[in-house]
């Protein structure tokens, strides 16, 4: 029986934040001499950015571009007052919030754009038809809305304010245990965002024969999710048994589709159906020959659409959540990048010998921490932090 998936999802998140590098200017030191802070956003409200952008005009920080960054960290002459604007997934609201803004305040930055969500194909659930498909499809056309275009990207490379690069190809997560987390239900689908929901192994037509497939982003509901990492971090993969993917989802359409979940026992019921149903289709544990190959589609199929649309291979990579495994920072030495960037969790292992430069970035909340005039109050902040604290819980890993 799943036990407090709520509470499971509030001790993952303690951990990654006991886990986390708190720069020092936070707490009203100075920045060290030898570092470049990096900040990292991703969807873009105005008001905030444009404050972020005013902090750092009057104080007199310069934003980098992303080859004077990687000559100054190569160098070792680190320039004063000066920062690297990263943001990640090439959401819309970087076209029509940050770009403006970089202009206006003749500010540089660096986007990492995950290729599969440039042009993704119809995320709605294939088999069996749900009784709210209409729902489904409007999702789907949404997509415009979240995400930009290629001809977006090329206009941002083009700006000479931003330097396009990847963020992998898929931005996904992957099972890696058979240990249940949950189940994809209405609360649970509109809370987490789509990049929350792993891969799955789900029931595909193709011709006149059914076969087994990959779906990205929002499940259907009654969908079991399992503990899981992102996939360049992970050093292997569980995938499930679509049957029993077929079957939960199957249970949730036979007794009225999202009324299914005004039962109270609604998560008792799927349980039993899934254990039912996993008995005798078990999961397998992806080989690590097929693992390696599905890791470096990450890195062939991003260069290989960036030299399609923008005409060039891309020269950095974010990783998505977290640092890559020792495999993913080989591969991504072997792709030719120069330089991948992680995340707060990630300082530690920059630290060491590395196949290729790692930086470490900084959530963007901490910009305006930098020294300077009307710099943030960590208090303040940290009152901020716990109020949202609910928010950053993943759904899975």
């Amino acid at each position: 029986m799943l036990f407090g998936p709520r509470l499971d999802r509030t001790l993952r998140a303690a951990a990654r934040v006991s886990r986390t590098r708190y720069p020092a200017f936070i707490f009203g030191l100075p920045v060290s001499a030898r570092e470049i802070p990096v900040f990292t956003y991703h969807d873009v409200e105005p008001e905030e950015f444009a404050l972020d952008l005013e902090f750092l005009r009057a104080n007199r920080y310069r934003t980098l571009g992303l080859d004077e960054f990687l000559h100054a960290q190569a160098s070792g002459r680190i320039p004063r007052r000066c920062v690297l604007l990263t943001f990640d997934d090439a959401r819309k609201s970087f076209w029509h919030t940050a770009l403006p803004l970089l202009g206006t305040f003749d500010a540089r930055a660096t986007l990492f754009a995950p290729t599969y969500w440039m042009d993704p194909p119809l995320l709605r659930c294939r088999r069996p038809a749900a009784p709210d498909e209409h729902a489904r499809m409007q999702a789907d056309a949404r997509m415009d809305d979240l995400f930009m275009s290629w001809a977006q990207l090329r206009a941002c490379a083009e700006s000479g304010f931003v330097d396009v690069q990847s963020h992998a190809h898929r931005h996904a997560l992957v099972h890696v245990s058979n240990e249940l987390i949950d189940f994809a239900s209405p609360q649970a689908l509109a809370r987490f965002d789509l990049y929350d929901w792993p891969m799955r192994a789900a029931r595909a037509r193709r011709g006149v024969q059914d076969a087994w497939d990959d779906e990205l982003g929002s499940p259907c509901a009654g969908t079991p999710v399992y503990r899981s990492m992102p996939l360049l971090s992970a050093r292997g993969r569980y995938v499930e048994d679509a049957e029993v993917v077929h079957a939960c989802r199957t249970l949730v359409l036979q007794c009225g589709g999202p009324a299914f979940f005004d039962d109270r026992d609604w998560r008792v019921r799927l349980q039993a159906c899934h254990d039912a149903h996993r008995r005798r289709h078990a999961g397998h544990y992806m080989g690590s020959a097929d693992f390696r190959k599905l890791v470096e589609s990450e890195f062939e199929i991003s260069r290989a659409a960036f030299e399609t649309h923008l005409g060039r291979a891309p020269s950095c990579l974010a990783f998505p959540w977290r640092l890559g495994a020792p495999q993913s920072l080989q591969l991504a030495r072997r792709h030719g990048l120069r330089a991948v960037f992680g995340v707060a969790l990630d300082y530690r292992a920059a630290g060491r010998a590395q196949p290729l430069p790692v930086f470490g970035r900084l959530k963007c909340d901490w910009l305006r921490f930098l020294p300077g005039e009307g710099r943030s109050n960590v208090v303040a902040m940290l009152g901020r932090k716990l109020a949202q604290f609910d928010k950053v819980q993943h759904l899975a890993h």
